[in-house]
């Protein structure tokens, strides 16, 4: 298959399945249809109605002045009616369908599988949803309305015209061939360069994107240069792909209108044959020039909108490659009100799919409910990785983790989810309230639910202090927060959650000593009642777990409690003579 047939193809497809987003709305878009129709008959109406005071002012005729005014002004009411009609549900289509695609696209990233997350460029994720959407956008409003309303006005003034005469009409098919070449021609070239031109967009929203986000980092280190010289670069290469647009967009309305001005030359031409003068009145003649001289403004607009619909083709190809995705997979059905908290590792092997090596190697190692289970090791060891699959944030390569006997992959994972609670180093909070980020995902929580758990993380204090309580706005990701303060929002929000399995991910890495002691305590209060794995590198964390996992390159070389770890004086006491003691 040659290139340009496979890029039809694929446009072809891309054409019907952006036609299924219409499901529902079809009637709104015969109605829009119905509407340009009207507005498209009117035009050879305004023809026929030269003709006709032509002929008036030829036979001097003073009665016509009661009727034409009249019929001018029923032409243009039907061509506003029709335009009114056209252009609403138009409209009303066409944010119908970009709502329908936003929407489905959120949907479908919530079920997106972390590995997505893990490959994917943010920048270019935050290009696609947004420049992909805005050129689907740009198509079904602008570019249909056109297409739909010039469509219609260039078959009824082409209709008019060879109902007035076929055989000098002909002309126009004559030339048809040469404007089906341009536009084939230059369909190719534009969907090419567009695709190029939004790779690089893509690239100038990742420099952005980063540069928001770590705007600290980029002045202390003074690489202010640097950034604008990485963004200036992605602009230059995006600059240049849209002067190709412009270049191809440029030299093809030209020559398309080059094209239709020979056609009316040549008909021009002919016409004024005296053949033609002697057998046709002169208001026939002028309503038949003035079909023809209605023409090419239709051709012209419908042929300028090729680079609109070849940007939202290559718009709708950034939409459909993010909907095209497998979604995380959830074939589980088991369901439980509440587990008792035992979990089994047994053999459990994983390595990240864009990883040659095993990250974990035959992990094996049981949990009884209420245990608390340090997860010891150096950075890259496993030990985060290990939890996430608890909670399979990953598919499982080979092995298997059970909770309750029952393998992760046979709960469904909305059951499997709300089981676990997690409180990680990095924390995620959101640009809302302070009630709303500690009772995340469940309105149904009571106040006197979210103080508890505000009492329990020994953050009601700061909080009672904040200018709203916890109705204060806290910024994007808790930015009007201290480290220590997110922290703990975040360590109340699993307390709220009092799910039986909890997962702390250096969960005090960000609290000062006196913050860490009281969190220290909550944390063994609530450790009581509950399986708890601490992935920790301070000393007083290890010091209270019932168990600690060493881990060294994905494999668990020891077990065991603290005292008897170091006495052994194996590897686990070698790390924290080494390290542990420093903190």
């Amino acid at each position: 298959m040659t290139e340009q047939a496979r890029l039809s193809r694929t446009s072809l497809q891309t054409y019907w399945r952006l036609l299924g987003y219409l499901s529902g709305l079809r009637g709104y878009f015969a109605l829009s249809v119905f509407g340009f129709l009207v507005f498209s008959v009117s035009q050879p109406m305004l023809a026929k109605l030269m003709e006709l005071v032509i002929n008036a002012i030829e036979h001097k005729d003073a009665d016509a002045r009661w009727v034409l005014p009249f019929v001018a002004v029923g032409i243009f009411a039907v061509r506003g009616f029709g335009m009114f009609m056209g252009n609403y549900f138009n409209e009303y289509v066409g944010a119908s369908v970009i709502r329908r695609i936003k929407y489905e696209l959120f949907q479908h990233l919530i079920v997106l599988p972390a590995r997505y997350y893990d490959q994917a460029s943010q920048g270019q994720l935050l290009h696609r949803l947004n420049s992909g959407v805005h050129q689907i956008q740009t198509a079904v409003t602008n570019a249909l309305k056109v297409l739909v309303r010039e469509g219609f006005t260039i078959i009824a003034l082409l209709s008019w015209a060879f109902y007035l005469n076929w055989r000098l009409s002909l002309t126009f098919l004559a030339l048809t061939p040469l404007l089906v070449l341009l536009v084939s021609y230059s369909t190719k070239r534009l969907k090419k360069v567009a695709k190029k031109s939004e790779g690089a967009l893509g690239d100038a929203m990742q420099v952005s994107k980063e540069l928001i986000s770590n705007y600290g980092v980029v002045r202390g280190f003074g690489a202010e240069k640097y950034e604008s010289q990485r963004y200036g670069k992605a602009l230059d290469r995006a600059f240049k792909t849209q002067l190709k647009i412009r270049k191809i967009s440029s030299i093809f309305t030209p020559l398309s209108q080059l094209i239709v001005a020979s056609a009316v030359a040549i008909i021009i031409f002919l016409l004024l044959n005296p053949i033609f003068l002697m057998s046709s009145t002169t208001g026939e003649l002028v309503g038949y020039l003035t079909t023809v001289a209605l023409l090419p403004k239709s051709m012209q607009q419908l042929s300028g909108i090729n680079v609109t619909i070849q940007r939202a083709l290559v718009g709708a190809d950034l939409v459909f490659s993010i909907l095209d995705v497998e979604p995380e997979k959830d074939l589980g059905n088991f369901e439980i009100q509440r587990v008792q908290g035992a979990v089994r590792f047994d053999g459990l092997c994983f390595r990240y799919p864009s990883s040659t090596q095993d990250v974990l190697s035959q992990v094996s190692f049981s949990v009884n409910p209420g245990e608390m289970v340090a997860l010891v090791g150096r950075s890259g060891s496993g030990k985060t990785t290990l939890a996430s699959l608890l909670y399979r944030l990953y598919e499982v390569d080979d092995g298997s983790v059970f909770v309750d006997d029952v393998d992760v992959n046979h709960y469904k994972l909305t059951n499997l989810r709300k089981q676990i609670a997690l409180v990680s180093q990095n924390v995620s909070l959101f640009e809302d309230t302070v009630r709303n980020n500690i009772a995340y995902g469940d309105a149904a929580y009571t106040d006197e639910q979210i103080r508890g758990a505000l009492l329990s993380a020994h953050a009601e204090d700061f909080v009672n202090a904040l200018p709203q309580g916890l109705d204060t706005m806290i910024g994007e990701n808790g930015l009007m927060l201290s480290g220590g303060q997110r922290q703990r929002i975040s360590i109340a929000r699993a307390f709220l959650k009092d799910a039986p399995i909890l997962i702390l991910d250096e969960a005090t890495s960000a609290l000062d000593n006196e913050s860490e002691s009281k969190i220290t305590q909550a944390i063994e209060e609530l450790a009581d009642s509950r399986t708890t794995f601490v992935i920790a590198h301070r000393l007083s964390t290890i010091l209270k777990a019932d168990r600690l996992i060493v881990m060294d390159a994905g494999q668990i070389v020891e077990q065991g409690r603290h005292e008897d770890l170091l006495a052994k004086g194996g590897y686990y006491a070698n790390l924290y003579n080494s390290e542990l003691v420093n903190d």
